[in-house]
């Protein structure tokens, strides 16, 4: 069993504002965000694989797809995109499924 759960900032890598656009969220689009804030956990995510999206409204995306850790082990994923009380966006990891 990998028991995978964090969350973090939905920000880019170099922290760097932008003023481009806003960016479309998808289940394929925030799996980079994922990758980044399980490593800044301690979990070394290689891939995440066949993204399905569970909801999606302008204030959250739920999403699941398949998770290959360096260890070569694999799991299911439960992944999000949704802004907090503050406006915030954040993402968020799971293998369980979250509410």
């Amino acid at each position: 069993m990998i028991l995978l759960s964090a969350c973090g900032l939905d920000e880019p890598a170099d922290n760097l504002a932008s003023t481009e656009p806003v960016e479309v969220r998808t289940c394929e689009s925030i799996r980079d965000d994922v990758i980044r804030i399980a490593g800044q956990n301690g979990v070394n995510i290689v891939k995440i694989y066949e993204p399905q999206t569970l909801v999606d409204t302008p204030d959250k995306l739920d999403c699941s797809g398949r998770v290959l850790v360096s260890s070569g082990q694999e799991a299911k994923l439960y992944y999000r995109s949704f802004k907090d009380a503050d406006g915030d966006r954040l993402v968020q990891y799971s293998e369980q499924k979250m509410d």
